[in-house]
């Protein structure tokens, strides 16, 4: 039971989770549905929003041919608020607000609708709200993954994904960093030479990077430059993991983000592979009807509980798949 709100006091707004990663295939829009079910089962009102402008497919997962409503009538003022363009799921305390593939125009959102739909999100009557994220690294999928409280990151145990994974995390840094130095050209020429590996400063880390804006510009404007990264706090899960050892893979980036990119980054275990997933996307059928009893399911119920709780998952133990 939520506790009561006085008429003086406002409604807190909602924490903010942002499910990205980097190239698409790795399960983000699954994982997004999986958290918010078992935040619903927590009690917690919560809504997944499908970020991924211009090629939306959360509908899919949920069992949706056409949506009714999406988020392209809020942002073309047909609606007022995020509220009223959410659809009811088949699970209590969950909802979600599909995309709009038809809406070209979403895929380069302009700075003011991009920050109108920032502060809708702050506005919602619900507890959670989880960003499905897009695929790559564009302006419009870094700028809502900063903007989250907390910052998913999807991979698979595949070389491939796990090196896309953590060039998401380096495009969020630069792209904060960027952002900070907008109005000093000396420092955003030194951040935009840094993003090439092959700088002539040699700054290959962003630890290197401070060292040379400490050296040749100023010590403030350095440190100045770390306290921007220190809200950025991903959480790196690995999905799709088909045997214990799997799920270890985020680790692999976990240190060499803390220790070239100057981030803290957690690892936030692994869910595993399940294919009544892909029976219940392949039949149009909605994630909601994943068995509770499931792998993937568990998994994904413990890093909730964990990102939650601060609780420690118990050992791993890999049921049998049907």
């Amino acid at each position: 039971m939520h506790a009561q709100r006085t008429h003086s006091s406002p409604a807190p707004s909602p924490q903010v989770w942002a499910v990205g990663g980097g190239k698409g295939g790795v399960g983000k829009s699954v994982l997004s549905v999986l958290f918010a079910m078992a935040l619903a089962e927590r009690g917690k009102e919560t809504v997944v929003i499908d970020a991924d402008l211009g090629g939306a497919n959360l509908h899919t997962f949920m069992g949706i041919r056409t949506p009714g409503k999406t988020l392209n009538e809020f942002i073309s003022r047909q609606y007022d608020s995020l509220d009223d363009v959410c659809i009811g799921t088949e699970q209590q305390g969950l909802r979600i607000i599909c995309g709009a593939n038809e809406v070209l125009s979403l895929a380069n959102l302009q700075y003011a609708r991009k920050t109108k739909i920032l502060q809708a999100i702050s506005k919602m009557t619900a507890e959670h709200v989880i960003l499905d994220l897009g695929a790559g690294t564009g302006f419009n999928t870094l700028d809502f993954f900063l903007s989250a409280q907390r910052q998913i990151v999807v991979m698979t145990p595949q070389p491939v994904a796990i090196q896309n994974a953590y060039a998401f995390v380096r495009n969020a840094v630069y792209r904060t960093l960027s952002r900070a130095t907008n109005r000093r050209p000396i420092l955003a020429e030194m951040v935009n030479a840094a993003m090439d590996p092959k700088n002539e400063m040699q700054a290959r880390s962003v630890d290197i990077l401070l060292e040379r804006v400490a050296d040749q510009v100023d010590p403030v404007d350095a440190a100045d430059l770390a306290a921007h990264l220190k809200p950025i706090r991903p959480v790196l899960i690995t999905n799709m993991a088909k045997e214990p050892r799997e799920k270890n893979a985020s680790q692999v980036i976990q240190m060499v983000v803390q220790k070239h990119l100057m981030v803290d980054a957690q690892d936030g275990g692994g869910v595993y592979f399940d294919p009544h997933i892909n029976s219940l996307v392949s039949n149009m059928e909605p994630l909601t009807r994943i068995d509770r009893g499931s792998n993937a399911f568990q998994s994904a119920r413990a890093i909730v509980s964990h990102l939650e709780n601060g609780w420690q998952p118990a050992p791993d133990r890999l049921r049998p798949q049907r």
